[in-house]
């Protein structure tokens, strides 16, 4: 589990991104679900992921996908080669396991 957190902090790192905290609540449902706070460094802008469920539950190109989503909506320019650098990564993990 430590390792699969880790790997989520390293991308919002990778994008060179921080995460300030990750906050687990409850869904509404009877469920819980994250919402991570993450800092961009360069504009001083804090912003917030809902994943609607624990990251655990969410495969890392989903992750990453939100991220971008929530990056975008609040202003946040992420480096596109980076971002598409991971997602290859990604989808080719993803690819793999499948088969």
């Amino acid at each position: 589990m430590v390792k699969t957190l880790t790997l989520y902090k390293r991308i919002v790192e990778e994008l060179g991104l921080r995460q300030l905290d990750v906050y687990r609540v409850s869904d509404g449902k009877g469920g819980l679900k994250d919402v991570i706070r993450i800092l961009d460094p360069t504009t001083n802008k804090v912003f917030t992921i809902d994943l609607g469920r624990i990251r655990e539950a969410v495969k890392p190109l989903e992750f990453l996908e939100a991220l971008v989503k929530a990056s975008s909506e609040n202003g946040v320019t992420l480096p596109e080669r980076k971002v598409n650098e991971l997602r290859e990564a990604f989808s080719r993990e993803e690819a793999s396991e499948a088969s």
